[in-house]
């Protein structure tokens, strides 16, 4: 299995991982972002689903069918993911990320190894 890593945002901005603030993208990684940006359903399952994502103190599996399976600074967690209109949502606590109080959106991105999760605000 391919190992991607998650480059610095996941946390920033999953209610899991702390206070909720969110740490600022700079510009190399915002240029990054949108030149390599996952559009769409296939492209993502291609380069994100079945592959285990480390970042931040999460190392999580991204597993076909919705589900997240991994640990947060060592505590087993089980949650779900959709991808749906060029998001990326997840919950950490939820099997069902549309209604979960944690839910948490991203656009994606890849560059080379790494995967660039950009929060969306609101969705």
């Amino acid at each position: 299995m391919r190992i991607v890593i998650i480059a610095g945002l996941l946390c920033a901005a999953l209610s899991a991982c702390g206070s909720g603030e969110r740490e600022p993208v700079d510009a190399e990684a915002t240029r990054l972002y949108s030149r390599e940006e996952l559009d769409s359903r296939r492209e993502f399952e291609d380069a994100v689903v079945g592959q285990e994502l480390r970042g931040d103190g999460v190392d999580v599996t991204v597993a076909p069918g919705g589900a997240l399976i991994g640990t947060y600074l060592g505590n087993p967690f089980l949650g779900s993911w959709e991808y749906r209109r060029g998001l990326f949502c997840v919950s950490l606590t939820s099997d069902n990320p549309r209604k979960a109080a944690d839910r948490r959106c991203f656009r994606a991105g890849v560059h080379g190894r790494e995967v660039i999760l950009h929060p969306v605000d609101g969705a």
